[in-house]
């Protein structure tokens, strides 16, 4: 039945891994939507998303698609954040982008090489988030990605339940049984001790950080139980690199922030419009 439909179905039943370090591109307000003339501010950071553990981010490179495909340059400050699981202060930066037009843009952001310690390998993250001003006019656009993952349901004005079809390309190319990642970004710091746990008292990370994986085709299918901003993320294996005169595997990753909205109270029948008619 899933490869007759072409896609893959997860409905996440709950929000997040402990161990699960992502990209953190997300507007300040809005809800990744903007209006023509008013500028807004976009932050880029690296942490975990679920637990609000923060890390330094090297400055990354970063542009804006606008609603005609063109790319347009960003210039990046760089801003200073507090890390609550460490008591530190991490390394951001802030992308602040005045649209001049109505339709819906793309900020992409490519990071610099990182080395994941605890897992051994080198990751090249690529991620985009939409930002829709006033008009549906240019969502299906792309960042040019080596690795991309392309919405197929329009990425914005998603309510709880609803879910996001796309599919990942790897040099514009379906990728099939490519590994995703979703998460949660609760915005504050959650320690340990707050988590989820199993059963068995330990954190259950398959509840922080769900996973599925794409079809035959590159497709996937994924729905958002609770309010707010998700990552969607894809990796694959890319042979090795050279990093601090060492060689590692090499994983790229590419995602997509996706904002929710809380499902609306209507009425449980939808019929009060024609009580007292006659």
């Amino acid at each position: 039945m899933l490869k007759r439909l072409g896609w893959l179905v997860l409905f996440l039943g709950w929000p997040a891994l402990v161990w699960a370090h992502f990209l953190i591109t997300v507007p300040s307000r809005g809800g990744g939507y903007g209006v023509r003339g008013q500028e807004t501010s976009f932050w880029l950071l690296f942490g975990h998303p679920f637990e609000g553990i923060l890390y330094d981010l090297k400055v990354p490179k970063a542009y804006m698609i606008n609603p005609s495909g063109q790319k347009e340059s960003l210039s990046l400050v760089r801003i200073e954040v507090k890390d609550y699981a460490s008591g530190k202060k991490r390394f951001g930066y802030r992308a602040s982008y005045l649209p001049t037009r109505r339709g819906d843009y793309l900020l992409c952001v490519v990071s610099r090489p990182y080395l994941n310690e605890e897992e051994g390998v080198v990751w090249q993250d690529h991620m985009k988030v939409p930002f829709h001003v006033q008009v549906e006019k240019g969502w299906e656009n792309r960042c040019g990605f080596t690795l991309e993952m392309v919405p197929l349901t329009r990425p914005y004005g998603l309510r709880v339940g609803q879910v996001l079809r796309g599919r990942v390309l790897l040099q514009g190319k379906p990728a099939a049984g490519v590994t995703i990642e979703v998460e949660k970004f609760n915005g504050f710091y959650i320690p340990d001790e707050k988590l989820p746990v199993d059963a068995y008292g330990r954190i259950n990370d398959p509840l922080i950080t769900q996973t599925l994986v794409t079809d035959e085709e590159g497709y996937f299918v994924v729905g958002f139980p609770e309010a707010g901003w998700w990552v969607v993320n894809a990796s694959v294996s890319a042979g090795k690199t050279h990093y601090a005169n060492r060689t590692f595997p090499l994983v790229i990753r590419s995602g997509m922030w996706i904002y929710v909205f809380p499902s609306p109270h209507l009425p449980s029948t939808g019929l009060e419009l024609l009580k007292g008619l006659h």
